[in-house]
C-alpha cells in the first residue's frame, strides 16, 4: 500500500496516544486500515485490535480491506466495530452483573416509540411530545448521566420527565430489554464499577483505534479511557468536519486531545485527494473564520476546478437555473449520479422533486427509511421477535392482526383485561386461548398464531423468515397493502429477499435479532437508483463525494439555521457543516441563495460574503 510521507509518519508511531488530523479527502481510512496492518506486522494480536468506527457500513469496509491486505479472513477481526456493536458484545456476557438475563433484547426505534407513545399519552400528555422526549432521553444517556441532564434543564420541559423516562426505564427492564442508547451508558457502568471486568477489557485489546473521533460525546470518550492501557491509542477525524453537536457529540474531546492524553503525538494529513485546489483554497479560508479549530493547511495538486456564486429572486427561479445547468454538465459528459444538489433542511428539496419531474431529470432521495424501518421488514421481525421474546408486547400488537385475523381494538382490549400483574400481552393471549372465552373463530386464529410462534422459536432465522411468509400468507396481505402501484411491491419482495439473506449468515434467532437491532443507525440508499441526480441533506452526504456540488439554499436563518446561530458554538458548528458541503465536491461548486423562499425574504448567507472574500 502506497502512503504519503505524513501517513506513513502516523501510521508507524507507537509508545504513545496519536491524534491523526486528517483533512477532508486525505485518505482516512487508507490510513486507519494501513495503521491496523502496520500493528500485525509488528506482532500485535489481531484479535485483540479494537478498531471503532461510526457506521456498521464503515465497520465492514475496513474488514475488507483489512481482508486484502493482511490475507487474513474477516473473523479474525472480532473487534472491527461501532461503539454500540462492541458494547453490546460487552453487555450481553456481563448483563447478569446488571440484573438481566441472557438473551439480552435490543428495542429497535420503532419499539422504542411505541412503548415511550403509551408511557406518555398514560400519563395523560399529548402522543405529539413522544419524538421530543426520545430524543432527550437519548441526549440524557449520552451525557453519562442521566439525573444531572434532567435536573439541569427542568425548566425547558413541559412535562414531567423523569418521571416518564423512570417509567420507561422500568418498562425496558420489565421486558429485559435495553435501547440503543443504553448498550453505551450500562457497559460505561459495568466497566467503572467492576474492576475484575474493566481489567479483563484491558488486557484484552492490546491497541484502540477510534475513528471519526470528532464526533465522539462524553460516554464514548468516557468508555475509550476505561478500556484503554498503556496508552496504546490512535484517534482518527477532523474538527473542521465536527457537525453532529446536535446529537451530542463534543469536538473539545477532540481537541483536548493534547492535554488529556499523557506524551500525545499530534500528526497532520493536508493532501486532499478528492477535490481540486481551487475548492480547497476556499473551503480553508471559509474555516479560518472558526476560532475554535486546530491548525492545518490543506492542499491538492489537482487544479481546473469551478466555485461560483448564483443569488435568485425565488426558489422556483434557483431550481430552474440548476436544473438546467445540470443538464449542460451532463450533456458535457458528467454523469447524472456524480451531481448532488446538497441543503441545510429537508423542505428545501421540494422545489428540486417539482422541477427534476418536470424536465425529467432523474434523482435519487438520500437518507431515505433505514432498511430495518421499512413496514415488510418490521413485519417480519416482529414476528420472528415475538417468537423469541414472549415479554415483547410492542412486537406481539403489531403482528397480532398483521395480516388481518379480526382482531380489532375491541379484541384487544378484552386481551388486555385479562392481564394480571407482569403479565405481558403475549401471555394474556394464551391465557384467554387456554381458558376458551373467544369467538370460535378468533379462538382459532389466536391458537395457530401462537403455534407457529412456537416452532418458529427453534428454526434458523432464514427458515423461520420462509415460514412467516407461507405460514401467514404475508405475499398476499403485502400485494394487497402495495395495491398503488406494481413497481412498489417489487421494491418490497426485493427487500425481503435481502432480508432472508441477512439472516441466513446468523445460525441462532437470537443473534440475527441483536444484529439486525445494531444496524438500526446505519441508512440504506436504493442501488437502483444509482443513476440520478442525488438530493440531499448535507449531513446525510457526509462521507461521500461528487463531480459537482450545488449548495442551495444559503441565506441567514436557513443557512446558518436560525436555531444554531444564536450561539458562537452553534454558529462555528454551522460553518463547519458549510465545509463538509463544500468538500464534498471534486471539481465543480456552485453556492446559490434565493431572496425570497416560501415567500419569505432572508438576506444572503454570511458565509457566502465570506466565500467571496476568499475568491477575491
Amino acid at each position: 500500500m502506497e502512503l504519503s510521507s505524513q501517513q506513513r509518519n502516523a501510521v508507524e508511531h507507537t509508545g504513545a496516544p496519536a491524534l491523526v488530523v486528517a483533512g477532508a479527502g486525505s485518505g482516512k481510512t487508507r490510513t486507519l486500515t494501513a495503521k491496523v496492518n502496520h500493528l500485525i506486522r509488528n506482532g500485535y494480536d489481531p484479535e485483540r485490535i479494537l478498531a471503532i468506527t461510526f457506521t456498521n457500513k464503515a465497520a465492514e469496509e475496513m474488514k475488507r480491506r483489512l481482508e486484502e491486505l493482511t490475507g487474513m479472513p474477516r473473523f479474525r477481526f472480532p473487534w472491527v466495530r461501532t461503539y454500540h456493536s462492541a458494547c453490546f458484545r460487552i453487555l450481553k456476557k456481563h448483563c447478569s452483573l446488571l440484573g438481566y438475563a441472557s438473551p439480552l433484547q435490543i428495542y429497535s426505534g420503532y419499539q422504542q416509540q411505541k412503548l415511550l407513545k403509551e408511557i406518555i399519552v398514560g400519563a395523560g400528555f399529548d402522543k405529539k411530545q413522544t419524538l421530543p422526549v426520545l430524543s432527550q432521553i437519548s441526549n440524557a444517556k449520552n451525557s453519562g448521566d442521566p439525573g444531572t441532564y434532567f435536573d439541569s434543564r427542568r425548566r425547558l420541559f413541559r412535562l414531567p420527565i423523569q418521571t416518564i423516562y423512570d417509567a420507561y426505564e422500568k418498562a425496558l427492564r420489565e421486558a429485559n430489554a435495553v435501547d440503543f442508547d443504553n448498550i453505551l451508558l450500562m457497559t460505561r457502568n459495568l466497566l467503572r464499577d467492576h474492576a475484575a471486568i474493566r481489567g479483563e477489557y484491558q488486557q484484552t485489546f492490546q491497541y484502540i483505534l477510534v475513528d471519526e473521533y470528532q464526533d465522539s460525546n462524553n460516554l464514548q470518550e468516557e468508555l475509550t479511557r476505561l478500556l484503554l492501557k498503556d496508552g496504546n491509542l490512535f484517534c482518527v477525524g477532523d474538527d473542521w468536519q465536527a457537525i453532529y453537536g446536535f446529537r451530542g457529540s463534543n469536538v473539545n474531546h477532540f481537541l483536548s486531545f493534547a492535554d488529556k492524553y499523557a506524551g500525545a503525538r499530534v500528526f497532520r494529513l493536508e493532501q486532499n485527494y478528492r477535490s481540486v485546489d481551487e475548492i480547497v483554497q476556499v473551503a480553508n479560508d471559509l474555516i479560518g473564520y472558526n476560532r475554535q479549530r486546530m491548525e492545518k493547511r490543506c492542499f491538492s495538486k489537482k487544479r481546473g476546478g469551478v466555485v461560483e456564486l448564483h443569488d435568485f429572486f425565488d426558489e422556483s427561479q434557483e431550481a430552474a437555473w440548476i436544473r438546467r445547468k445540470i443538464q449542460v454538465l451532463r450533456k458535457s459528459g458528467v454523469p447524472y449520479h456524480q451531481m448532488a444538489v446538497l441543503y441545510r433542511t429537508k423542505f428545501c428539496s421540494l422545489s428540486f422533486e417539482k422541477t427534476f419531474r418536470a424536465f425529467q431529470v432523474p434523482y435519487q432521495m438520500m437518507g431515505a427509511k433505514g432498511f430495518f424501518e421499512r413496514k415488510e421488514i418490521l413485519d417480519i421481525n416482529c414476528y420472528l421477535t415475538a417468537a423469541v421474546f414472549p415479554r415483547d408486547d410492542v412486537a406481539f400488537e403489531r403482528i397480532i392482526n398483521t395480516p388481518r385475523r379480526g382482531i380489532g381494538p375491541a379484541m384487544l382490549k378484552k386481551i388486555n383485561q385479562a392481564r394480571t400483574d407482569g403479565m405481558s400481552l403475549q401471555e394474556a393471549t394464551r391465557k384467554v386461548v387456554a381458558e376458551r372465552v373467544m369467538s370460535p373463530k378468533v379462538h382459532k386464529a389466536l391458537s395457530e398464531l401462537l403455534g407457529h410462534l412456537d416452532e418458529i422459536r427453534e428454526m434458523a432465522p432464514d427458515t423461520a423468515i420462509h415460514a412467516v411468509l407461507s405460514r401467514f400468507d404475508y405475499m398476499s396481505h403485502l400485494k394487497e397493502y402495495t395495491k398503488s402501484g406494481a413497481m412498489d411491491f417489487i421494491a418490497r419482495e426485493e427487500n425481503i429477499k435481502q432480508l432472508i439473506y441477512t439472516a441466513a449468515q446468523h445460525d441462532h434467532l437470537v443473534d440475527y435479532l441483536q444484529e439486525a437491532s445494531l444496524v438500526n443507525e446505519d441508512r440504506e440508499d436504493d442501488e437502483a437508483a444509482d443513476l440520478g441526480v442525488k438530493l440531499s441533506t448535507i449531513h446525510a452526504s457526509k462521507g461521500l463525494e461528487y463531480g459537482v456540488v450545488f449548495i442551495a439554499g444559503c441565506e441567514e436563518n436557513l443557512f446558518p439555521h436560525w436555531k444554531s446561530s444564536e450561539s458562537p458554538e452553534g454558529l462555528q458548528e454551522e460553518r463547519r457543516l458549510m465545509y463538509v458541503a463544500m468538500t464534498r465536491a471534486e471539481r465543480y461548486l456552485y453556492l446559490t441563495s434565493a431572496e425570497y423562499r416560501r415567500g419569505q425574504s432572508n438576506p444572503r448567507s454570511r458565509f457566502l460574503g465570506e466565500i467571496e472574500e476568499a475568491l477575491g
